[in-house]
């Protein structure tokens, strides 16, 4: 059955554009301006619990593309259901400056053995190979803008979708680290979130704590119950990084099911060295690392939410598992559903055809 739905990709630019800067994008973004295809809504004794929230479908966005609530807007018209508010701090923070995206040479799926990619100025023009590097460096406005923006993004919604809020804490001389953590997902909450992803995982900020609390037991622990206690009954989710350590997966997993937390989102971008072709950080200096993003780190995302699901199965953590990572195409949602996953969501497959979403409710309307 061909498609009713107008072809996005490989003919029409992202939704956001990677030679501007992130506040460029966030203030004259997203850049779309397609069809609002029609979509043919399930009733609601099918729509799915989420964290006590029933939404119309299991279909998400995780922390990254959306910028403001502007970006919410548009992705929840274009049938994602768990719209997640790009990761805020307690104050204003600098973004890290252009380039902040570019493509990369990926030869397939991304091997564990490769640790050095190349850039290359050249678009794939298969979705299943479009592999780009970000790196942001978490940027975020002031609590005035955000309060305000956050209950427009609220406000956007329809029956049947949630709006998640990441945060992240911030390393600031003189400030405790841990506080940090608890205040901002206090502010999200009382900015309207109902629900809170804390960002435990982030490649783009090397050399700093707030990129790898993730691999810390103890420390997610730490902080999860801390966040858990302030913001009382709202859900609150721990974002990821990928682990090929099943056993310290299994030691996160559980030391975050006893804090309380509800869920966890895994994976992250995967974190690379990419080069230019003078062999330089194609970044620049000091952003060596960078977060592999696109079909090519699929593989990795599914094996993670495979064995992320047998340990919350078999240890009975009763954690709620959200999938990403390298979701391109409409039947990727289903391999990350299939894989165990609760919800599955998509980062760049989005940015890059925003009809992704309403092509895998128009395979799966009845």
């Amino acid at each position: 059955m061909q498609s009713s739905i107008p072809p996005w990709y490989p003919d029409h630019p992202p939704i956001y554009d990677i030679q501007k800067s992130y506040m460029d994008n966030a203030k004259e973004g997203p850049f779309f301006d397609g069809a609002f295809p029609t979509r043919n809504i399930p009733p609601k004794e099918q729509w799915i619990d989420f964290l006590g929230h029933k939404v119309m479908s299991p279909l998400g966005v995780p922390a990254g593309p959306l910028l403001n609530s502007t970006y919410i807007s548009l992705a929840a018209r274009l049938g994602f259901d768990v719209l997640t508010y790009k990761t805020i701090r307690s104050a204003a923070h600098d973004t890290h400056p252009v380039p902040n995206m570019i493509y990369i040479d990926v030869d397939g799926q991304l091997s564990h053995e490769a640790k050095e990619l190349h850039q290359t100025s050249t678009q794939q023009q298969d979705m299943e190979y479009l592999a780009v590097t970000n790196s942001f460096g978490m940027g975020c406005y002031d609590q005035t803008y955000l309060l305000e923006d956050i209950a427009k993004a609220k406000a956007s919604l329809r029956e049947g979708q949630v709006l998640n809020v990441s945060v992240v804490g911030t390393q600031r001389p003189g400030e405790d680290f841990v506080d940090d953590f608890v205040k901002t997902a206090f502010f999200a909450k009382e900015a309207g979130a109902d629900i809170i992803t804390v960002n435990f995982s982030c490649p783009n900020v090397s050399g700093h704590a707030e990129g790898s609390i993730y691999m810390d037991p103890e420390t997610s622990k730490e902080i999860s119950s801390r966040i858990v206690k302030e913001i009382g009954e709202i859900p609150l989710i721990v974002k990821l990084g990928y682990l090929d350590d099943n056993n310290q997966l299994k030691d996160v997993l559980a030391a975050i099911a006893h804090s309380g937390a509800r869920g966890v989102c895994g994976i992250n971008t995967i974190g690379r060295h990419v080069l230019n072709d003078k062999g330089e950080p194609a970044l620049g200096v000091g952003r060596e690392t960078s977060g592999i993003c696109g079909g090519p780190i699929r593989s990795h995302g599914l094996e993670f939410i495979k064995t992320a699901r047998n340990i919350i199965d078999t240890e009975k953590l009763g954690l709620t598992l959200l999938g990403v990572g390298g979701v391109v195409k409409p039947e990727h949602f289903d391999d990350y559903l299939s894989a165990g996953a609760d919800i599955a969501m998509s980062a760049t497959g989005m940015m890059w055809d925003p009809y992704l979403a309403m092509r895998w409710h128009e395979i799966h309307t009845i």
